[in-house]
This record gives C-alpha cells, sequence and structure tokens, in this order.
C-alpha cells in the first residue's frame, strides 16, 4: 500500500487498489467532492456485477480547506448510517443509498456502489438535474414524493431505535459544525460588511431584528448539540441527492419505447448523520429548492414540484406537528441568510432581496402563529 497522503492524488489510488479486487483500467478524479477526495473507478472485472465503483478517501481536515480540521471518525459514522439505513429500506425503495463494499479503516477509504441501477443509466444530482431539465417535470412529483417518504423513515427510525439514535448521539464534532456554518454565522453574515453582495452600500438591518437574529441563532444552536428529538441525516440537499435516469428504457402500452425515466434516487455524504432536529433536515432541503426557484427560472416549476410533493409525502407520512414545521421554517430562513451569498448565484440585488426574504422567515417564522406557519412555504407539511 502507498503512504496515506498520496491517496490524495490519482497515482496513489491507482497504487493502493493494485491487485485487488477493485484494480481498474480507469480512475477519474470526481470534482463534487468537498470534504473528501472521491474518484470513480472503472474495474477490470466487474465486483458483485458492478463494472464502476467509488471510492472515497478522508483526510484529518476538508479537502477543499484544509485549513479545516475534520475528524477521521466521520467515516466510521458514514459507513454506519450507510449500512443501517440501507438496512431499514423495503427492496423495491426508490430512494435508497450507495452500499458499501470495503471500508478500509486504516488508510481511511470507503469502496461503495456507484450509483447507478444498471447499464445506460446516468446519475445526476438534483440540483443539476432540475437547473438543467434532465428529470422530465413528469418525474419531479415522483421524486419530491419518493423523498419526503424516506426522510419521514429516517426520522421515524431514529426516535424509535434506541440503539441507532445512541450510536449517532456520539457525533459531537458534526452537531457543533452543522450548528456554526449555519447559525454561527448568521449575525457576522448581516453586520460584518465583508460579503461583496451585502456591501455598497450595507444591508440594512435594525437593532430589534439583529436582537432577534443572535437569540434565536443561540437558541438553535443550543438544541443542536442538546437534542435527542432523533437521527437526522444532517446534509440534507439536492447536491446529495443523486438520480439514476434511464433514456427509452420504459415502455408504453404498445411496447415502445418512451423517453427519459428515474430509476433511482440515492443519498449520499452521510458523515454528518447524528442526532439532532428534524426540522432542520426538511428546511435546508427546502430551502435549497427554493434558492433554485429564486435564481434559475428554468428550473422553477421542476424545483417547486419537487418541493412541494416532498412535503406533502413527508407531513403525511410523519404527522408532522407544529413545532417540526416551525422550526423547518427557521432553517430554512437561516439557510438564506447563511449560505445565498457564500455560493455561485448571480445577481447582487437579487441575493441582497433573498438575504432580506430569510430574515424575514427567521424573525417571524421561529414564533409565528399557525396561520402563519400553514400559509407559508412548509404549510403543505400540516395538511
Amino acid at each position: 500500500m502507498t503512504g496515506a497522503n498520496d491517496l490524495a492524488t490519482v497515482e496513489g489510488i491507482q497504487a493502493y487498489i493494485s491487485g485487488t479486487l477493485f484494480d481498474s483500467v480507469d480512475v477519474l478524479r470526481l470534482s463534487g467532492g468537498y470534504g473528501n477526495y472521491t474518484y470513480r473507478l472503472s474495474l477490470r472485472a466487474p465486483f458483485h456485477g458492478q463494472e464502476t465503483v467509488i471510492l472515497k478517501h478522508a483526510k484529518p481536515y476538508v479537502a477543499a480547506m484544509q485549513s479545516i480540521a475534520f475528524s477521521l471518525q466521520r467515516q466510521v459514522y458514514e459507513v454506519t448510517a450507510l449500512r443501517q439505513v440501507r438496512d431499514m429500506l423495503p427492496a423495491d425503495s426508490l430512494v435508497t443509498v450507495p452500499e458499501v463494499l470495503r471500508f478500509d479503516e486504516s488508510a481511511s477509504v470507503i469502496i461503495m456502489s456507484d450509483c447507478q441501477r444498471r447499464a445506460g443509466s446516468v446519475s445526476l444530482p438534483l440540483k443539476q438535474a432540475l437547473i438543467s431539465n434532465a428529470l422530465p417535470l413528469a418525474a419531479t412529483i415522483q421524486v419530491g414524493h419518493a423523498l419526503g417518504e424516506f426522510l419521514a423513515r429516517l426520522h421515524a427510525h431514529g426516535r424509535d431505535d434506541r440503539a441507532f439514535a445512541e450510536f449517532f448521539a456520539k457525533n459531537e464534532e458534526g452537531k457543533k459544525l452543522s450548528a456554526l456554518v449555519t447559525y454561527g454565522r448568521l449575525v457576522s453574515t448581516l453586520t460584518g460588511n465583508t460579503l461583496p453582495a451585502l456591501m455598497d452600500p450595507p444591508f440594512e438591518t435594525n437593532d430589534a431584528e439583529l436582537e432577534r437574529v443572535a437569540a434565536v441563532a443561540a437558541e438553535m444552536e443550543r438544541e443542536m448539540l442538546e437534542t435527542r428529538e432523533t437521527v437526522v441525516m444532517g446534509d440534507f440537499w439536492p447536491g446529495n441527492v443523486l438520480v439514476s435516469l434511464t433514456d427509452g428504457e420504459k415502455l408504453d402500452g404498445d411496447g415502445r419505447p418512451v423517453g427519459v425515466g428515474v430509476d433511482g434516487v440515492y443519498v449520499i455524504d452521510w458523515e454528518m448523520a447524528k442526532t439532532g432536529l428534524a426540522g432542520l433536515d426538511i428546511g435546508q432541503f427546502v430551502a435549497e429548492l427554493q434558492l433554485i426557484c429564486d435564481f434559475k427560472p428554468e428550473g422553477r416549476e421542476a424545483a417547486s414540484n419537487v418541493r412541494d410533493a416532498f412535503l406533502r409525502a413527508y407531513g403525511k407520512s410523519a404527522g408532522t406537528g407544529l413545532g417540526v414545521a416551525r422550526r423547518a421554517l427557521t432553517h430554512i430562513g437561516a439557510h438564506l441568510v447563511a449560505w445565498t451569498v457564500r455560493t455561485s448565484w448571480e445577481g447582487k440585488e437579487k441575493m441582497r432581496e433573498v438575504v432580506r426574504k430569510g430574515v424575514d422567515l427567521l424573525v417571524r417564522g421561529h414564533e409565528g402563529a399557525e396561520s402563519y406557519i400553514r400559509d407559508s412555504v412548509v404549510g403543505p407539511l400540516l395538511m
């Protein structure tokens, strides 16, 4: 085996897998990874019928920002989550997770199934599929509904299975990181005058708003660190949902192939799985769909279809109460404030408009009346 540092390179990976069951004719570094070094291996010989697999190598820091420490224990949480979540799902579930094929803890390597159910299918992040209209409108409701049922099932399992919850309650680093990257940056985002979209002129918030934002942020950070409400995925957004699309493999009533279909949906990157608040998984997913609606008109109808079907299915499956809906709405607001100006959306005025909407949702949603919650974007949760 090569030295651990070499696994950050294609050459190191080729040496690591040489002579093993995962020996490959090609190793491709994938660009989507943020926290890890991730590769697609094209195997010399199929492994359990699979011609390609995914290899993920972790360092004790974030791959894209090496100054940020990130414990290797995160891989243990990811592997455990993938195995246990996969086991809890029905065999015919449209939504699933990758299968762990090998976990080499000493080398910090996970090898898992590629997110395609059959040869000829193409996997895309849901975010990309919505923006590019690769996901047909007819399939958007199906995907949203399936994801809502999936998340409700996960949260129910996290409440009901004590051993499952006790294990993920140990992910203290995941709790702290989640609290920091959103709620820990709310006040500085609004007052720091360092983010270009919120400068020249400075973004305007009054003292009462800032005081309320700070109070909500402190309360939510405390709850995120202390709660045992359920087990959450912890990074549930359309970039961590892959849709496997097939072209012309489904047949109409006359036996003729029809257009693009959804072959499977995969939820990936479970390193942040932990005990947490169900509303935050919901809120992060919906907030990102809202950003597509706000910034990408070409994907607005598809994203809103997924959003509403997701919320209705989750609410029906989980019997969502007002508290979960209120936290989801609060988190949508927090996410719009903390993340809109830190990602690659275009248009300064539009970004400021969305941040303003986020402040309003955060301030009003946290203690909003039931009528306000029902009339908001998360209203379908309570139908």
